[in-house]
């Protein structure tokens, strides 16, 4: 018995680990999405990465667990797996463009970038990556300031992005 479930299991590796033969990627990013995905390859070529993202599908469903405003359903690098990012429609997940490009970069760092999520912290208690979970206001402008802080984090979004591309960025000076 335990002879069988060791092959059952040794040939479900194998199965699992070979390429999908007649894999065809679909690039299925409708028009309010492309210039995100636009600007996130113009982001990593500023850092010296270069993609082609010619398989990606970004859409709107309801079947996303209702606490998440996103997910990709993938973190693999391979290429013969078709990415597919959801967004949840039914809550409000951004307030203004920043918040929006936050959400679908930490998208993209799971999809393309095959990051998971961390909740390791900066000195000053900021969240050290743009891959923290459920925190979509990193480098944009707040809506209603709290505690006397700045309510303008546009300027961190350089550094959100180094490290994006670089998880070994330096722990900026802010």
């Amino acid at each position: 018995m335990a002879r069988t479930v060791l092959l059952v299991s040794l040939f479900a590796i194998v199965v699992s680990c070979t390429k999908h033969r007649n894999f065809v990627p679909v690039y299925l990013v409708p028009a309010g999405f492309q210039p995100y995905v636009d600007t996130f390859i113009k982001e990593a070529a500023k850092r010296g990465h270069f993609y082609k993202i010619n398989n990606l599908i970004i859409q709107y469903d309801k079947v996303i667990d209702s606490d998440y405003c996103g997910q990709c359903n993938s973190r693999s690098l391979a290429a013969d797996i078709q990415k597919i990012i959801t967004i949840n429609p039914d809550i409000q997940c951004s307030n203004n463009a920043q918040e929006f490009e936050d959400l679908l970069f930490h998208e993209f760092g799971h999809c393309i970038l095959g990051r998971g999520h961390t909740n390791a912290l900066l000195p000053n208690g900021n969240p050290k990556s743009i891959m923290v979970p459920g925190n979509l206001g990193l480098y944009s402008p707040c809506i209603y300031p709290i505690g006397g802080g700045p309510c303008d984090n546009t300027f961190k979004r350089s550094y959100y992005l180094d490290e994006l591309f670089d998880e070994k960025t330096p722990v900026p000076s802010w």
